[in-house]
């Protein structure tokens, strides 16, 4: 089994992936953005070489199409699903059925996925279908926030009682993250597109239990910059270096608003 197989995306001669190639040409005349090529077969070789905007702007154009004619979603799930697979491969250690978990959640992403949204389009939605998945399997932030008593539960199992008790925070370090990363934001001391970057390192990062204590507390270390470079057509140095410029502006917001970092 696999992902592509689980959403009958395998086979480019399978009768529903023979109506996406005919349907194609239709397409075009109602979204200007998918002139790109004559063949729907040669778009993913077009993906490759486009700019991160110009893909966009056809991935945005296909979610459009599907409002009306929901076999555009079967071509999004195609497009999108090198992505899905290499979640798929990284995700095989917790389960036997994997490819039917990712499966499931592309194609629920895939379909809720906001129209007008239109800036990072594969990365948001195979974002979305990492968490997702690792929640469903209980595994990840996603899955404590949303089970209370299985947070609770681990927590308590590596109580120590022989550490004193102390006062708890006045403020959820979750909550300083967002804080923080919404004063950057209007502050203009980062863009949208780093705070996804951080964002994407820091679900790799957990998802590779990347240590704490190389690689600016995970996130910039070689195979967690590897693991998200594919997703944002940057090379893994590329993605060190911009990393580690945002994760500095960070400080400086944290600094000058007196939050710990």
């Amino acid at each position: 089994m696999s992902v592509a197989k689980c959403l009958g995306v395998d086979d480019l001669d399978a009768p529903n992936m023979r109506e996406v190639h005919a349907e194609w040409p239709r397409w075009q005349t109602v979204e200007v953005s998918l002139n790109v090529v004559d063949d729907i077969w040669e778009l993913p070789r077009w993906l490759q070489r486009a700019e991160p905007v110009e893909r966009d702007a056809v991935l945005a154009g296909l979610n459009r199409v599907a409002i009306n004619d929901p076999r555009a979603y079967l071509a999004l799930a195609w497009l999108l699903m090198p992505g899905a697979s290499r979640i798929a491969g990284r995700l095989r250690r917790l389960t036997e059925v994997i490819d039917e978990v990712v499966a499931g959640q592309l194609w629920i992403q895939i379909c809720e996925h906001d129209p007008a949204d239109d800036s990072y389009v594969a990365t948001t939605i195979l974002r979305r279908v990492k968490c997702e998945s690792m929640a469903e399997l209980g595994v990840g932030e996603l899955a404590k926030r949303r089970d209370p008593t299985w947070a609770s539960s681990v927590l308590i199992e590596r109580y120590d009682e022989t550490m004193p008790a102390e006062e708890p925070d006045a403020e959820e370090p979750r909550e300083q993250l967002i804080q923080l990363l919404r004063q950057a934001l209007d502050s203009g001391a980062l863009s949208d597109r780093d705070r996804g970057l951080l964002l994407d390192l820091a679900v790799a990062a957990n998802l590779a239990d990347a240590p704490l204590r190389r690689g600016r507390a995970g996130l910039t270390t070689p195979s967690v910059a590897q693991m998200v470079s594919d997703d944002h057509a940057l090379a893994a140095r590329t993605i060190r270096r911009r990393a580690s410029k945002a994760l500095d502006k960070l400080g400086e917001v944290a600094r000058r608003n007196g939050l710990a970092m």
